[in-house]
């Protein structure tokens, strides 16, 4: 049940992928106008506008440098998201923890299919998640970043274009949108650096948090025909999602910059949950 929650979320993870990149048959997104345009889902379109005037009052503290406000902003969402990222991580390590037990669960009730047998399991296997803090519906935290993840996409993509106020429409057309060697962090990046950065960090990072740590290495156990499928998905995310990722990146040097902060932030914090969650597993040992 879990592998299968699992490889669900990978296909809504590139569904959204998909999504972001905004591609189309012809015609225009909402990609193409500036904040305040009517169009898209309206509590998406709230936060949108919300975040877009936080960034604007943010850059022109320092200078009205759009690429200051756009770090602060991105370090800022990241922050306040850190509890249910957190969270999230910690069922999955807690998951990884309680898998030594679950296994011996699952070769304890081989063949055995009767309904009292089937009852006993299941109360066993409860008890297990019970003693690792299990909860699961756990899996289904990260979707609750997802709103505000999505606003943050829009905000960085259309922030640039807002540069002629108009009836209902923001103006931003005071602030700075160059960045070291780029002129316009609303086009490309001429050099290419930012988008092989986010290519780079986001491959690094896929790999190191779906590499169990040492302490959580079950090697006395067999993987199962399901594991090695799920891991076989994994895999293919790990190179696919870096390279759609960096594609997106290609046309817009904002986003490059936002996707670089970003992954780098989040490589830190998986790295301090990690250090947190071995300390709790010598704990429960």
């Amino acid at each position: 049940m879990r592998k299968a929650t699992r490889i669900q979320l990978l296909v809504v993870v590139l569904v959204l992928v998909i999504a972001l990149s905004a591609c189309t048959s012809g015609g225009k997104t909402m990609y193409d106008y500036p904040i305040g345009w009517e169009g898209g889902w309206l509590p998406i379109q709230w936060m949108v506008t919300k975040l877009a005037y936080f960034l604007h009052w943010i850059s022109n503290i320092f200078g009205g440098y759009y690429w200051v406000g756009l770090i602060l902003l991105t370090l800022l969402v990241r922050t306040v998201g850190w509890p249910i990222y957190a969270k999230s991580n910690q069922t999955t390590a807690n998951m990884q923890m309680a898998q030594p037990e679950l296994t011996r669960l699952q070769e304890k009730f081989k063949g055995r299919t009767d309904e009292a047998s089937q009852r006993k399991m299941q109360a066993e296997q409860l008890e297990i998640y019970k003693k690792y803090g299990i909860n699961p519906l756990g899996c289904l935290l990260p979707f609750a970043q997802m709103p505000i993840f999505l606003a943050m996409y829009q905000v960085v993509r259309r922030v640039p274009l807002s540069t002629v106020g108009g009836e209902g429409l923001a103006d931003f057309s005071d602030l700075k949108y160059n960045f070291l060697w780029i002129d316009d962090l609303g086009a490309g990046d001429p050099w290419y650096v930012l988008p092989v950065l986010v290519v780079a960090l986001m491959f690094l990072y896929q790999r190191y948090s779906m590499k169990k740590p040492d302490y959580l290495q079950n090697k006395k156990y067999e993987k199962s025909a399901t594991q090695s499928q799920t891991e076989s998905t994994m895999k293919i995310m790990m190179y696919m999602m870096p390279l759609m990722l960096g594609w997106i990146a290609l046309g817009n040097a904002g986003i490059a910059l936002y996707w670089v902060v970003g992954n780098a932030y989040q490589f830190l914090q998986t790295y301090l949950n990690r250090k947190k969650t071995e300390k709790k597993f010598i704990d429960i040992k």
